[in-house]
């Protein structure tokens, strides 16, 4: 009895393997392949409300109105909302669009661009899904994730830096893909955004950078005891000291540590020397109090600031956090220059109004010399013999007053863009310019983690 339960036993085994096997190797997932990323634009099509998608390269399936309408290479549509109805215009043709999503799936390599009327056409391969929401669109472009890179070590760094600096490009790869790794949801999912995850413009940025990505394809950080993928953090410019998580995001990462870092010294541009200037008074305003008497700053050992204490000439004090602080004066939405407050990483000094202005040799790397304000902020203004007039500063954000104010100004002499943690881009590429490798920038900047290559 036993031995005839095992011999079913073990023809239904057999049975059930020569059945199911060829159906297993026949049948493949028609969703997105491991090997591919979704990431939604929010960051270049924050609030869509009309769209113009065109075909550039290969040809597109859309599935619209339930049948499927073929775009090949130059065919243009438009999609867009009025009132409670969602309409779409190719030609002379036009419809109303009943489903909440519109796949344009690519039959091959196919390359389209999209932009709002009226704005620059961005250039993206592979798939794209516009989904309604609320009054507007989500815009998700699905493409391999090689080519995903491709679209992001450009700008996280530049495809200027390839004729001396290819090895900091090929770092970047090798960190920027790590990060897709670890920071994509459930779905294979991201963002474009530089501001939530890391930033992507698609193909349209793609340039010397991409023999970067073909270089180092597959390769990720781990941690050299556990092999597991690291989190990656980097910064534009730590401004010549590395910076640990938990001043930064509280949490320990022991693949960071605070340290000096040479490499991101005497370079990167308006990075690495500004200097913001701003009156006692408008200081004050900006915190709800009277003219600043006194800044008193608090900083970790790297030299950034935590907490800044401002004492106003009336005896009222107010506390604020380094980050807080730097929020309150940082260039949104403005072109960066040397006058820009970009960091935690700063100094404080007081001038007197009836000095001119000029910068004093610091450890910050502010240069001596003559400071017009007048050509600087207002060139409308008339020159006088006197030079540029301290009092009437208002900050370096708003330039010059019409009228003179008495309470000094504050000058903030800083170092660097950026949290700091982790690579500074500019010192990985100084260091390449040096003569090291990819993986010496890597061992440099990402304590305790090895280069391995994925399957």
């Amino acid at each position: 009895m036993t031995c005839g339960y095992v011999k079913q036993k073990v023809f239904l085994m057999f049975f059930l393997l020569i059945i199911l096997l060829p159906v297993a190797l026949f049948f493949k997932p028609a969703i997105c392949r491991a090997d591919n990323v979704s990431v939604q634009l929010v960051w270049k099509f924050p609030e869509p409300y009309w769209l113009e998608i065109e075909v550039v390269q290969g040809s597109y399936n859309l599935n619209l109105d339930r049948s499927n309408l073929k775009l090949t290479s130059g065919d243009c549509i438009k999609i867009g909302r009025s009132g409670l109805y969602r309409f779409w215009q190719q030609g002379d043709q036009m419809g109303i669009i009943n489903e909440p999503k519109l796949n344009f799936s690519a039959e091959s390599d196919g390359v389209f661009q999209v932009r709002e009327p009226g704005r620059e056409w961005l250039t993206y391969r592979g798939q794209l899904t516009v989904e309604a929401q609320g009054i507007g669109w989500v815009l998700t472009n699905t493409l391999a994730r090689e080519d995903y890179l491709k679209g992001v070590v450009p700008v996280e760094m530049s495809n200027s830096w390839a004729a001396q600096g290819m090895e900091a490009l090929k770092a970047q790869a090798v960190a920027a893909r790590t990060y897709l790794l670890k920071n994509m949801d459930r779905n294979n999912t991201i963002t474009d955004s530089p501001n939530i995850h890391q930033a992507y413009s698609g193909k349209g940025v793609e340039g010397e950078a991409s023999i970067a990505v073909e270089a180092t394809a597959g390769e990720i950080l781990v941690d050299r005891d556990s092999g597991r993928p690291i989190d990656v953090f980097y910064s534009s410019h730590n401004g010549g000291y590395s910076e640990v998580t938990e001043h930064v995001w509280l949490n320990h990462d022991p693949h960071y540590i605070a340290k000096p870092d040479s490499f991101s010294l005497g370079i990167g541009g308006v990075a690495a020397s500004w200097r913001f200037l701003i009156a006692a008074d408008i200081l004050g305003s900006s915190f709800e109090l009277a003219p600043i008497r006194e800044v008193i700053l608090k900083k970790y050992p790297s030299g950034r600031v935590y907490e800044v204490i401002l004492v106003d000439w009336l005896g009222n004090q107010k506390t604020v956090s380094g980050g807080e602080f730097v929020s309150k004066f940082y260039p949104y939405n403005r072109n960066l220059s040397k006058d820009c407050f970009l960091g935690k990483l700063f100094e404080v000094e007081f001038i007197y109004p009836s000095l001119p202005i000029s910068f004093i040799s610091s450890d910050f790397g502010a240069t001596s010399g003559s400071y017009n304000l007048q050509k600087l902020y207002s060139p409308q203004l008339e020159e006088t013999s006197a030079g540029p007039v301290l009092s009437r500063l208002l900050s370096s954000n708003d330039g010059l007053s019409d009228r003179e104010r008495n309470f000094g100004v504050y000058a903030f002499n800083g170092r660097g863009w950026g949290h700091g943690v982790g690579m500074s881009q500019w010192g990985a590429y100084n260091m390449a310019k040096h003569g090291y490798s990819y993986r010496d920038i890597l061992k440099y900047y990402y304590h305790n983690t090895a280069v391995v290559k994925t399957d």
